[in-house]
C-alpha cells in the first residue's frame, strides 16, 4: 500500500493528475461553465456538424469538471469548433471482374474495395470576461471503412450502403477527435 502512495505522489509530483473530476486548467483559469458554440461546418459533407457538436457535449458533460449552460451570457468560457474537412477517397480497389464476373461490358473498371475516411477539426477556448483566448488546437484523424461490396452488396444500393458506411466512420472520428482536444487542453496546463 506504501508503494502505491509513493506512486502517486511521484506522478503528481511530475505534473501529471490521475483521471478524476480535477481539472488544473479550468480550475487555473476559474472556468466552471462553459458554453459550446454551434459548430461551424466548412466542409462540403452536411451535418457532421452536428455529430461534432453532440460529441463535445457528451464529452464535455461526462467529465464533470464544468457545467455546459445554454446561454453565452451564463458561461466563464465559449468553445468554439469548426469541422475544416470532411472527406471519403477511395483506399483500396480491384476490378470489376474480381467482384463479380462480366459476361459482357468491361471487365477492367476499377472499383473502390475500401475507402478512407478523414476528418480535420479546429477547437478555440475563449475566456468570457475579459475576452482571452486560452486555448486553441487543430486535430485530425482518419479510418478506413470496407465497401458495399466487402457486404456482398452490389448495384444500386451500393452508393448509400457506402454513405452510410462514411457517416458512421465520421461519428467514431468525432468521438475521437473530442477526445484528443480534451487530452490536450487538459495537459495544456
Amino acid at each position: 500500500m506504501q508503494r502505491l502512495w509513493l506512486f502517486v505522489l511521484i506522478l503528481s509530483g511530475c505534473g501529471y493528475n490521475l483521471r478524476g473530476t480535477e481539472r488544473p486548467f479550468f480550475e487555473a483559469n476559474g472556468i466552471k461553465k462553459v458554453y459550446i458554440r454551434p459548430v461551424r461546418n466548412d466542409s462540403y459533407q452536411p451535418g457532421i456538424e452536428i455529430q461534432v457538436f453532440n460529441a463535445i457535449r457528451k464529452r464535455l458533460g461526462a467529465g464533470g469538471y464544468v457545467q455546459i449552460v445554454d446561454q453565452e451570457s451564463e458561461a466563464n468560457a465559449t468553445l468554439a469548433a469548426v469541422v475544416r474537412t470532411a472527406t471519403m477517397a477511395p483506399a483500396g480497389v480491384t476490378t470489376a471482374d474480381q467482384i463479380l464476373p462480366l459476361q459482357t461490358g468491361p471487365q477492367n473498371v476499377q472499383i473502390a474495395t475500401s475507402y478512407n475516411a478523414s476528418l480535420t477539426l479546429g477547437f478555440e477556448l475563449v475566456r468570457t470576461y475579459p475576452s482571452t483566448s486560452l486555448w486553441g488546437g487543430s486535430f485530425s484523424r482518419s479510418q478506413i471503412f470496407q465497401a458495399s461490396n466487402f457486404f456482398g452488396e452490389l448495384g444500386t444500393t451500393s452508393a448509400l450502403i457506402n454513405r452510410s458506411q462514411f457517416e458512421t466512420t465520421l461519428g467514431t472520428l468525432s468521438d475521437q477527435l473530442v477526445l484528443d482536444a480534451e487530452e490536450s487542453l487538459n495537459s495544456y496546463f
